[in-house]
């Protein structure tokens, strides 16, 4: 094992044996002028994958850190524990069914955080894979130049418009080794599986985020009927209570770890509510009303819900009334 590595790369993986070889030679692939370790967690998948992972810390033993469960905790939490671990002075990210596609990654990031202390971390480009079968790809961002995101960038409303980047490019100053646990806890708290967006909030309350444009990885996004990966189940669930929860913990944690207001980020839970209540109240299933009535109850300040589910509808009126777009 690396004695003092400067970089830790945080691997999770859940049945992902088919992927997960790819995934490892990227990062043994890499070649750089620094020590690093490899922090990887298997969350105890009904596949051969630990069996790999054991074959790899057995030829590369001073690179690979297995971490072993005896049960199944979910990916916020795998990670959480993975992202603990680290030990180096920067944190890169790789999940289970995504790999590097450039030999320089961390040396690229390396050399521009260590010129650029302004910086909590940085991102780059990725492409999109569509496919199992064919190449079928997009790249993640159409972007040319450099950008930059900080806690304001958080207040958005759309999804995209809160990330950097995805994940599998990441690449941060490692805030997770010292800090205490309150100011980390919303990354698995918030949502069991979905952590990227915490991340995100965790790192901007810290600092700002650099964004390269240059590709360094391939990002898996595949969404197939029957698929057990997480996007396949993602994509064909109602999710509007699991996220309106995540956000009400990211306006908790604005509040009361980072004392910031997070006024213009009410809108973000406000619109899933009011989309929550007119689909009840145009149904008027049961279950319909139990998820508008769930995320109702999921924290006392309730004025930003009725705001919004009061503009949704005045919306929706004026649409009927003059034929006009919202």
């Amino acid at each position: 094992m690396t004695e003092k590595p400067i970089v830790s790369v945080a691997v999770i993986t859940y049945n992902m044996a088919r992927y997960l070889p790819q995934l490892l030679d990227s990062i043994l692939k890499q070649k750089v002028n620094f020590d690093y370790e490899i922090v990887v967690d298997d969350d105890c998948s009904p596949d051969n994958s630990r069996e790999i992972l054991m074959e790899y810390q057995q030829k590369y033993p001073e690179r690979m850190v297995i971490l072993t469960k005896d049960h199944n905790e979910g990916g916020s939490k795998n990670m959480y524990g993975v992202l603990r671990k680290c030990r180096g002075k920067y944190i890169a990210i790789l999940e289970g069914d995504d790999w590097w596609e450039v030999e320089d990654k961390l040396q690229y990031q390396f050399d521009f955080m260590e010129s650029h202390p302004e910086y909590i971390g940085m991102y780059c480009n990725s492409w999109c894979e569509l496919s199992t079968t064919e190449s079928i790809q997009k790249v993640r961002r159409d972007i040319k130049e450099p950008m930059t995101f900080s806690y304001k960038d958080f207040q958005e409303y759309h999804f995209f418009d809160r990330l950097p980047n995805s994940t599998d490019t990441a690449f941060f100053r490692n805030i997770f080794r010292d800090a205490p646990e309150e100011e980390l806890d919303v990354f698995y708290k918030a949502h069991p599986m979905v952590w990227d967006q915490s991340l995100a909030l965790i790192l901007y309350g810290k600092g700002t985020v650099y964004v390269d444009p240059r590709i360094v990885s391939h990002h898996r996004t595949i969404v197939e009927e029957g698929g057990t990966n997480y996007q396949s189940k993602y994509a064909v669930e109602d999710h509007k209570e699991s996220d309106a929860y995540m956000y009400a913990c990211h306006e908790e944690y604005m509040e009361h770890v980072l004392h910031r207001s997070c006024r213009k980020f009410y809108k973000v839970r406000g619109m899933l509510y009011a989309e929550a209540y007119w689909i009840a109240k145009k149904s008027g299933k049961d279950e319909d009303r139990q998820k508008a009535k769930e995320i109702w109850n999921q924290r006392k300040k309730k004025w930003p819900l009725v705001f919004w589910a009061f503009y949704w509808g005045c919306g929706t009126v004026k649409r009927k009334v003059f034929g006009k777009k919202k």
